[in-house]
């Protein structure tokens, strides 16, 4: 109980009764699975506070490890532990956070610091792994599933936090641990279905009139005696923005005048998030200024932060329309959840979403000390109703089924272990997977065995690991596995480098386009199709005319060039399609491509294409020509002030110091000096 109060937190809640009863902390392994909001954090800060040795905390994503970072540092300031974050540079062992005593990393970049030897790792006596439901994620559940076999294998002890899922039992007999399962929330949860003409709940119906949205969203804020607040999940960036767009003029009448202050600064912030504001920049703004919002992967993170400030602290943005996509990355409790879109498209048709990830939405419904209850709403047509019902009110949800089995997830992981020592024969490997939740899950690994059989025999004839007495990662394997890549873009990249014919800088793009970590590719639609044919024709030495994703690969490739050739992201959204978020993630997963295309050349002692990687390296993290580089490496020059330099005549950094305050003011404001 002291810990508790040192927390800030007197008297436990239902959830941390149960888990204190159940002793949580005593000396094996232990899975909280609970609802969200309930408590679980409250948990792992305890257990943290009382661990004699360093702790880890593993994130789903960077954001919230950010957050998680943040909340941590005040949390345990108390008690004398030092808090750090881990989730930058992959090629890094990090060796700055050996210091801390409580380390926040996302599940990739913990992974890469297993294959760099981070020495620190050894002190890590206590690990909390946040959302280990995701470790049915299609994308992130292999990783997860690695780091969390890794840290057992090494003894640490495990505190598992989970959604409710059906098979959280599975989790804990794999873990060795005892659970704590509980159904608790702080605000009672109430779910109904809308169809148009009426939401029906449980223990009564209501009717809708007036536009289903509109009028759902006006009970919403009328909630708490006016002062709801709530989220509006749909299928695309497209819907999110059109229904946003929609909202604010209901929004806009629950404003305080405060608040409408509030909204415009938050707008203004949001319109001036990127150098010249762009479509969206400017629709984002005037939704925020009539206090709603949409959010997306499409947002630059200015645009994000002041999308969370203005929801979470000030509590002027009554509504944000989001992706369900986005869904795992917003930690933002609402009075009210609405999934206008309970369907997605796969590629090919439009599916439900899983149960249990429209369970996870609706349960960020009812927010801690504001609100009484909170409240869920799935919307459909009338003629889906009752399977809307069924599927979701009635049924079950799905187990979460392990994710290890993709072949090209096992190449970067079985690299990983080998070159790491981790293991150093195939009866190692073996025994390695044998620990996996996979293995635990299906019985045995034995169906693994020959892919991994498959995956090894990949890695010798890429020559990333030979055989010696056991197996060992060449000099060439063991960079591949500290760069984080896959060994079929790494084994493509030497390729690449090693043909002796003299490479063109758009090469160098198409070969970037062209990795497994580029997907997806940015599709050519079939009215361009004749003009990019005509283009590859003219621009590719030899164009590899059986590869069906040639033209996507060459748009990709396009893309990447008109970014390093200053477009502006409305020129780029005109031209590609993709707004300003979506083309700087492209650009940092290509920086991250080039450099590791830098590395191998390095790697295997050729200079041209390493200055050359080296130079596309640089150009891509700017977003800038040539000549740009060096104005762009002073502190708070970016891709538009460097240009406005450069006009203005002041071309070096010696030149840009050389300047007076009132000079270097106008200059990188685009005004003449």
């Amino acid at each position: 109980m002291e810990t508790l109060l040192k927390l800030g937190y007197p008297e436990p809640n239902p959830l941390q009764k149960q888990a204190l009863e159940q002793d949580y902390l005593g000396a094996g392994n232990c899975v909280v699975s609970a609802p969200t909001a309930s408590g679980k954090t409250l948990l792992a800060l305890k257990a943290i506070a009382e661990n004699e040795g360093k702790s880890v905390y593993v994130v789903p994503l960077r954001a919230l490890a950010t957050e998680k970072k943040k909340e941590f540092k005040e949390a345990l300031e108390p008690f004398g532990l030092t808090v750090g974050l881990a989730t930058g540079e992959l090629d890094s062992s990090s060796e700055h956070l050996r210091e801390y005593d409580v380390v926040v990393s996302t599940s990739e970049k913990l992974d890469s610091l297993f294959r760099h030897k981070a020495p620190w790792l050894k002190d890590v006596s206590l690990a909390v792994i946040d959302e280990v439901h995701l470790m049915g994620d299609g994308r992130r559940g292999a990783t997860l599933e690695m780091v969390a076999t890794k840290l057992l294998d090494n003894g640490v002890r495990v505190l598992a936090l989970s959604a409710t899922i059906p098979n959280d039992k599975d989790f804990a007999d794999w873990l060795g641990a005892r659970l704590v399962k509980s159904d608790y929330r702080p605000t009672p949860l109430e779910i109904g279905v809308c169809d148009g003409e009426e939401l029906e709940f449980a223990s009564h119906s209501e009717k809708i009139s007036g536009g289903r949205e509109r009028a759902l969203l006006k009970k919403a804020l009328q909630e708490n005696g006016g002062k709801g607040q709530a989220l509006v999940f749909v299928s695309s960036r497209r819907n999110a923005e059109s229904l946003a767009k929609q909202l604010s003029s209901t929004t806009e009448k629950f404003l305080t005048e405060p608040e409408k202050e509030a909204c415009e600064a938050l707008a203004e912030n949001a319109l001036n998030a990127l150098g010249h504001p762009t479509g969206q920049c400017r629709a984002l703004a005037d939704c925020m200024r009539n206090g709603a919002a949409f959010h997306h992967a499409g947002l630059v993170a200015k645009q994000r932060d002041a999308i969370e400030r203005g929801f979470k602290e000030l509590r002027c943005l009554k509504a944000i329309v989001c992706t369900t996509t986005l869904a795992m990355g917003l930690d933002y409790p609402a009075s009210w959840v609405l999934v206008r879109d309970l369907k997605r498209f796969n590629g090919a048709f439009a599916e439900f979403i899983p149960a249990l990830e429209a369970a996870q939405i609706v349960g960020r419904a009812g927010r801690p000390r504001y609100d009484d209850r909170g409240v869920g709403v799935l919307c459909c047509t009338p003629h889906e109703k009752n399977e809307v019902k069924e599927r979701y009110l009635s049924g079950e949800l799905e187990d979460v089924y392990s994710q290890l089995s993709s072949r090209p997830l096992l190449r970067g992981h079985c690299l990983g272990l080998i070159a790491a020592g981790h293991c150093r024969d195939y009866d190692e490997i073996y025994s390695f997977f044998e620990k996996t939740f996979f293995a635990h899950q299906y019985g045995d690994a034995r169906q693994l065995f020959s892919q991994v059989d498959d995956v090894v025999g990949e890695l010798k004839e890429y020559d990333f690991v030979r055989e010696k007495r056991g197996l060992v990662a060449t000099p060439v394997g063991k960079r591949v596995s500290e760069l984080y890549i896959d060994p079929l873009t790494a084994a493509s990249f030497i390729s690449f480098i090693q043909k002796n014919n003299h490479k063109k800088p758009f090469d160098y793009l198409m070969e970037l386009a062209n990795a497994t970590e580029s997907r997806p590719l940015v599709r050519a639609a079939k009215n361009e199709q004749k003009e990019l044919w005509e283009e590859c024709y003219s621009l590719l030495e030899e164009p590899d005319l059986h590869d069906p994703e040639l033209l996507d690969k060459y748009k990709s490739a396009k893309l990447l060039n008109a970014w390093i050739n200053e477009a502006t992201e409305q020129q780029i959204m005109d031209s590609f399609g993709l707004p300003p978020g979506v083309v700087h993630t492209r650009a940092r997963n290509s920086e991250w491509l080039a450099y590791s295309l830098q590395e191998m050349a390095f790697a295997l002692n050729r200079t041209r294409e390493n200055a050359e990687a080296k130079r596309l390296t640089r150009r891509i993290k700017y977003g800038v020509k040539d000549e740009l580089l060096e104005l762009c490496s002073i502190r708070g020059i970016g891709r538009v002030r460097a240009r406005y330099l450069w006009r203005a005549g002041v071309k070096t950094g010696e030149e840009y110091r050389a300047l007076s305050e009132e000079k270097r003011k106008a200059a990188i404001s685009g005004k003449s000096i």
